[in-house]
C-alpha cells in the first residue's frame, strides 16, 4: 500500500504493524514528558528543610557569639583553670588548710648571766599565723581569696524586696556577700555566702566572676572563713543545684555549717548551685 500524505501517524502504524498499537509503545509515548510538578514539590520541601537549617545554624552562631562576649572572663577563667589542673600547677592557698606542724621539743634560750645561776628555760613552741583583719573567704581548689562583704538587715525586715536586691548587688561589686539575716561564724547556725560566677562585662565590679569555679569544689574539700581574728575550716560535704524560689536553702541550722550560693550555667541566673560545708576547726 502507498502511503497516503493525508495519513495519520496512527494510520501508517495500524497499517504497517498491526491493528492496535502495543501497550509498550503507548507506555513509551506516555512516559516520554514525565509531569514536573513531582519534582518542583521535592525541590520546595528540600528549600524549606534547608531555610530551617539554615535559619537555626545562623541564630546558633550569633547567640554564641552574643554568649561569649559577655561572658567572656568568665569562661577565660574557667579554660585557665583547665589548663593549670592539666599541668599540674601547684595551688597556693592550699597551705592554708593544712595543719600548722607543731615542734617535737621547745626550743631553749639561755639566761643572761647575773644571778647565782645559770640555766636555759624552756620556750613553748609558736604557731603565729597571720590572720587578715577583715572577713575572708579562702577556697583553695579555685585559688580564690576574696572579702566577705555584709549587707544590712532594713531592707529584708521591712521586706523592701527591690531595695534588698539593690543593696545585694551594690555589695557583689567588692566581694562575696554574707546573706542579711543569715548566723554568723560562732553562732552556731547557717552561715550563708553568695558571689556572682558571671556578671555584665561593662559592669565595674571587680568580683562579678568570684565564682565562675564553684561548680569544680569537690566533696571533701575545705574552706576557711576568716572572722573576728579567727580562723574557720569548713569541710565540703553537699553540693546540690535548685531553683531560684527554693529558698530553703537559706534556713537556720541547729549546727555550724558555711554554704555558698552562686548562679548556674555561667551567664544565667536559671538555677542556684548549692554548696555546704560542716565545720571541723576553729583557731
Amino acid at each position: 500500500m502507498v502511503y497516503n500524505k493525508f495519513m495519520s501517524d496512527r494510520d501508517h502504524y495500524v497499517l504497517h504493524v498491526g491493528a492496535h498499537p502495543s501497550s509498550h509503545h503507548l507506555q513509551k509515548e506516555k512516559t516520554k514528558h514525565p509531569p514536573k510538578f513531582h519534582t518542583k514539590q521535592r525541590n520546595s520541601a528540600w528549600a524549606w528543610i534547608w531555610d530551617k537549617v539554615h535559619f537555626v545554624l545562623v541564630s546558633g552562631a550569633v547567640f554564641l557569639m552574643i554568649y561569649t562576649l559577655l561572658n567572656w572572663q568568665a569562661l577565660y577563667i574557667n579554660a585557665q583553670y583547665y589548663w593549670e589542673t592539666w599541668r599540674g600547677a601547684e595551688r597556693p592557698l592550699e597551705r592554708l588548710v593544712e595543719e600548722t606542724p607543731v615542734a617535737n621539743e621547745p626550743e631553749r634560750i639561755v639566761t643572761v648571766e647575773g644571778g647565782a645561776q645559770h640555766g636555759e628555760l624552756p620556750v613553748p613552741p609558736l604557731q603565729l599565723e597571720v590572720v587578715p583583719p577583715d572577713t575572708r573567704l579562702v577556697v583553695p581548689r579555685i585559688n580564690q581569696n576574696v572579702p566577705v562583704i555584709g549587707v544590712r538587715n532594713e531592707n529584708l525586715i521591712a521586706r523592701q524586696w527591690e531595695a534588698l536586691e539593690q543593696d545585694i548587688q551594690s555589695a557583689l561589686r567588692s566581694g562575696v556577700i554574707h546573706y542579711p539575716g543569715t548566723a554568723l561564724p560562732g553562732d552556731g547556725g547557717n552561715v550563708v555566702l553568695t558571689g556572682h560566677s558571671s556578671y555584665y562585662a561593662w559592669d565595674p565590679g571587680r568580683f562579678k566572676d568570684v565564682f565562675a569555679l564553684l561548680h569544680d569544689v569537690q566533696l571533701g574539700d575545705r574552706v576557711v572563713l576568716f572572722f573576728n581574728q579567727k580562723k574557720y575550716t569548713y569541710e565540703v560535704d553537699s553540693r546540690v543545684i535548685v531553683l531560684p524560689q527554693q529558698v530553703d536553702v537559706l534556713a537556720a541550722t541547729d549546727h555550724e555549717q558555711l554554704t555558698l550560693i552562686t548562679c548556674t550555667p555561667i551567664g544565667t541566673n536559671l538555677k542556684r548551685l548549692v554548696l555546704t560545708a560542716r565545720l571541723v576547726e576553729v583557731q
